[in-house]
C-alpha cells in the first residue's frame, strides 16, 4: 500500500472515537500518572521552559500531557489532527482552568499552519510512530522551531528488549494459535507495523534512532541527550489490574534509577536547532 493510501486510512481511523478510547485505557490511565508526572517534570527541567516562552504540543490527543507542559508557565499551543480528540482536549483544559494559557488547534503534523521559527520548544510524545509520512512530519517540526530551540520526541525504540524479545514471542504464539498478525516491514525508518481495521488503518513504528538523528541533522538539529521512557509495554498484554500495576511499577523504577535508553521501549530524545 502506498504511503499516501496509508495516510488516508490513518486519518480515517484517528477520526473515530474507538482508537482514542483504547489508547486512554492502555496508555493514559491514572495508574500511569506518576510516571508521566516525573517524565514531564524532567523534560521541563532539561529544556528550561519559562513563562513567556512558546511550546508546541504536537499531537496533543486528550491534552493530558498538555496540562503537564503548562506547569512551566509557558504558553502552549496544542494541536491534533483528530476533531474527536480535540473535543475532549477542550474539556480537559477547561476543567484545569488553564484556557488562557493553552490554545487548541486542529492541525496535520505533516503540514503545520505556523510560520517558520514560531516556537521555543516543540514536544511530541508517542505521535510520530503513527504517521506514515515520518519525514514530512519531522521536517515540519524542525521548521516551526526557533533557532537554538529544543525539539523533544518520545518514540518507540527499534532496538529495545520489547522489540527483540517480547514482540517476536507474541507473534509466534499468535501464529501457533491461528490468530491474525499485523503486516511488518523493516525500513530505514525502523520496524513499521500496519494494522487494517474496519474503521481504517494504523501505523505503529519502532523507530531506528540512528535514522532519527541523521535525518534531523540534515535539518540543522543535533541530538543533545537521549534517555529512557518506559522500559516495556508488556502491560498491554495483561487484563488484571494487579498485573498491569506491577509492570507500571517496574517502568517507574527503571526510569528513576537506570534510564538506559538502549534497552527501553520508550526513548525520549532532545534535539537542539543550530549551534552545539
Amino acid at each position: 500500500m502506498l504511503s499516501s493510501d496509508k495516510s488516508l486510512q490513518s486519518e480515517k481511523l484517528l477520526g473515530q472515537t474507538g482508537i482514542h478510547t483504547q489508547w486512554q485505557s492502555d496508555y493514559l490511565n491514572p495508574d500511569l500518572d506518576r510516571f508521566y508526572d516525573l517524565a514531564f517534570a524532567d523534560i521541563l527541567k532539561i529544556i528550561g521552559a519559562r513563562p513567556g516562552q512558546a511550546i508546541l504540543d504536537a499531537g496533543c490527543g486528550y491534552a493530558y500531557h498538555t496540562l503537564r507542559l503548562a506547569r512551566s508557565g509557558a504558553s502552549i499551543t496544542a494541536v491534533d489532527f483528530s476533531k474527536v480528540a480535540l473535543e475532549v482536549a477542550r474539556q480537559t483544559v477547561e476543567a484545569a482552568g488553564i484556557g488562557d494559557q493553552v490554545e487548541l488547534r486542529q492541525a496535520d503534523l505533516t503540514s503545520l499552519p505556523f510560520a517558520d521559527s514560531s516556537f521555543d520548544f516543540v514536544v511530541s510524545w508517542g505521535v510520530l510512530m503513527h504517521i506514515p509520512k515520518l519525514e514530512s512530519a519531522l521536517s515540519e517540526l524542525a521548521r516551526v522551531l526557533k533557532p537554538e530551540g529544543v525539539l523533544v520526541l518520545c518514540e518507540n525504540n527499534a532496538a529495545s528488549l520489547d522489540v527483540r524479545v517480547r514482540e517476536p514471542v507474541l507473534a509466534f504464539l499468535k501464529r501457533r494459535l491461528g490468530r491474525q498478525t499485523s503486516s511488518i516491514h523493516r525500513t530505514e525508518r525502523g520496524i513499521e507495523e500496519w494494522t487494517e481495521e474496519r474503521e481504517g488503518g494504523l501505523m505503529v513504528r519502532k523507530t531506528n534512532m540512528e535514522f532519527l538523528g541523521s535525518f534531523l541533522a540534515k535539518a540543522g538539529l543535533h541530538e543533545v541527550t537521549r534517555t529512557a521512557g518506559q522500559l516495556t509495554e508488556a502491560y498491554t498484554n495483561f487484563r488484571p489490574r494487579w498485573a498491569k500495576r506491577s509492570i507500571y511499577w517496574l517502568n517507574l523504577v527503571y526510569y528513576r534509577y537506570l534510564k538506559w535508553p538502549s534497552l527501553a521501549m520508550g526513548n525520549i530524545v532532545f534535539f537542539r536547532k543550530g549551534g552545539r
